[in-house]
């Protein structure tokens, strides 16, 4: 692969660190434009012995032509020579209920099979092809259901076992570089269903913006570095602040409340998502619930408060601390 594209995307992978030699990686293969063209990139990388790649895609069952999807996948990736894993979402003995909206289901369950693939070939990363206009995308669907700052940052090009090399590129450049090359790939009807708000953010907000400047991808790109770089310093100070109001009792880690209350109360909010986070809840905290939590402590009376069906906020003397019960 010699493009400027491929250059990019390498500048990138090095920059943020994504793939040290000899990596051995997951990837999350769709059949759609973007996964087809990262398996391309990535098997080059592989053919050059500089990682190992598998590739493993997930059959949701969820269209009559899923089946086909699979196949089409399973061709593409063993005729360039990669092994490829495949799955039917029915056969997935989930740890989890399967509820929730259609979207927020199958991203669970879809990260439920690569960790579970990752684990059982002794991978050290899962590397998915979200693209520049899936970050924009990101950002305006959170940003009109009221996220926070951290909501904002979007996604990371590394974050835990998940890499995504093509996060600053466009979604264009990938199309074009297939067609010019005769890579064939998957489209889903779906996508331009005018239902779905992402859909309309994708085909109709977006166009829009990059019509009124030119400029636009570039320098939302500029504005998500910013966002990201306030991020990490507001991260750090988070971490520094929690080592100074909690302290260890016990194998818990219990929130000193005289020094707490003396934080401003954005801060208060990121030191008690820490805290739940490092005392391992098996939930994602909600800004409501930190809210209640932030009530909970500051009122007068109340000694014992539920958060979770088997978690509760136990005060005394000044100090807080979480119980499983």
């Amino acid at each position: 692969m010699h493009n400027l594209i491929v250059q990019q995307i390498w500048n990138f992978i090095q920059k943020h660190k994504l793939l040290p030699p000899g990596s051995r990686v997951i990837l999350g293969l769709s059949g759609g434009p973007d996964s087809v063209f990262l398996l391309h990139f990535l098997a080059d990388l592989a053919g050059k012995n500089m990682i190992s790649l598998i590739a493993a895609h997930l059959d949701h069952e969820w269209r009559a032509e899923s089946t086909k999807d699979a196949l089409f996948c399973q061709t593409i990736a063993q005729t360039i020579g990669i092994k490829f894993i495949s799955t039917k979402a029915s056969e997935l003995n989930l740890p989890f209920k399967r509820e929730g909206s259609l979207e927020e289901l199958g991203r669970k369950i879809r990260r439920y099979f690569f960790e579970k693939v990752c684990a059982e070939e002794q991978a050290n990363c899962i590397a998915l092809a979200h693209h520049l206009q899936d970050q924009e995308e990101t950002f305006f669907i959170r940003l009109l259901r009221g996220t926070t700052l951290t909501g904002l940052t979007g996604m990371w090009p590394k974050y835990g076992l998940y890499i995504r090399p093509l996060l600053e590129t466009n979604k264009n450049d990938i199309i074009h570089y297939l067609e010019s090359h005769g890579i064939s790939y998957l489209i889903d009807p779906t996508n331009i269903e005018k239902f779905y708000l992402r859909n309309r953010i994708r085909n109709t907000v977006i166009p829009t913006l990059q019509e009124t400047d030119k400029r636009f991808d570039v320098n939302f790109l500029k504005t998500i570095h910013h966002l990201q770089k306030a991020e990490k310093f507001l991260e750090q100070l988070t971490q520094e602040t929690f080592a100074k109001v909690t302290q260890q009792e016990n194998g818990k880690c219990i929130l000193l409340l005289t020094s707490f209350f003396q934080l401003d109360p954005f801060l208060q909010k990121r030191v008690i998502l820490h805290w739940l986070i490092t005392e391992k809840v098996p939930f994602k905290p909600s800004e409501g619930l930190l809210n209640e939590i932030l009530r909970f402590v500051q009122g007068p009376d109340s000694k014992k408060h539920q958060i979770h069906r088997f978690w509760i906020l136990v005060k005394r003397k000044n100090q807080l601390s979480i119980v499983h019960i």
